[in-house]
């Protein structure tokens, strides 16, 4: 008997503005995945002429499957989402923002997790993530929190009940709503698959942002050594 894996599609959907070098090191990580059915849906301001310069010569010298939406300037990161998540052709859809770092196995365990002990759930989120605060160059395990940013779920939800049309808190409704109908599924143990990286153009201020690292373990030396090491990889587009 033959048994064929099917593997869905899954549509990473990351929201940037003229930020080439860390929207670079996002698709370094996509590209490193080995969940083999992805796109990365990048949306981008029509305005944008870095960004679009940078996605154009990535796809020169790539077969990466990425899909380019350019929207008006003054949309809300909300309503950008909502956008991309409508124009993506993913039957679930992962949020990627561009500034953060992504193990190679997320979308692979995140998916295979949700399915196994998650019974077969239809949305997934880490509860632990590795948080670097760049200013004092500082690493840290997370306390147990709903770390929105790593939400992978079935696109059908989110069309029928989208992001708020705000930059701050967008998504604690799309949250809500998934806990409310028990589709979410907590992963606890996997927050090397996450870091989440504090660089001072966040969204989140330095102010709530510390709040979070007043509630988590600071990590020694030498785990915080290896977290500056994976954001300081040089990366560049080689010319074809």
């Amino acid at each position: 008997m033959k048994i064929k894996l099917t593997h869905p599609l899954i549509s990473c959907i990351c929201i940037t503005q003229n930020r080439p070098a860390f929207l670079l090191k996002a698709i370094v990580s996509f590209d490193t995945q080995n969940y083999p059915n992805r796109e990365l849906v990048i949306s981008y301001p029509k305005h944008d002429s870095e960004t679009k310069k940078l996605i154009n010569d990535i796809l020169e010298v790539s077969d990466l499957r990425v899909v380019q939406i350019e929207r008006e300037g003054d949309e809300s990161l909300g309503a950008a989402r909502n956008h991309a998540i409508a124009n993506c052709n993913g039957e679930y859809i992962c949020l990627w923002d561009d500034d953060d770092w992504y193990n190679a196995r997320r979308l692979a365990h995140q998916y295979n997790t949700m399915l196994t002990t998650g019974k077969f759930r239809e949305a997934s989120i880490l509860t632990r993530v590795m948080l670097f605060d760049a200013k004092t160059e500082q690493g840290y395990l997370s306390f147990y929190y709903l770390w929105c940013g790593s939400l992978l779920c079935k696109k059908d939800h989110i069309l029928k009940h989208p992001f708020e049309n705000t930059d701050v808190a967008e998504d604690a409704s799309v949250i809500k709503y998934l806990e409310s109908k028990k589709l979410l599924h907590y992963i606890a143990d996997s927050a090397f698959l996450y870091l989440y990286v504090y660089h001072g153009g966040n969204a989140l201020n330095y102010f709530h942002f510390s709040y979070y690292l007043k509630k988590s373990e600071r990590l020694d030396q030498e785990s915080t050594d290896w977290m500056h090491s994976l954001l300081n990889v040089k990366v560049e587009v080689l010319p074809s």
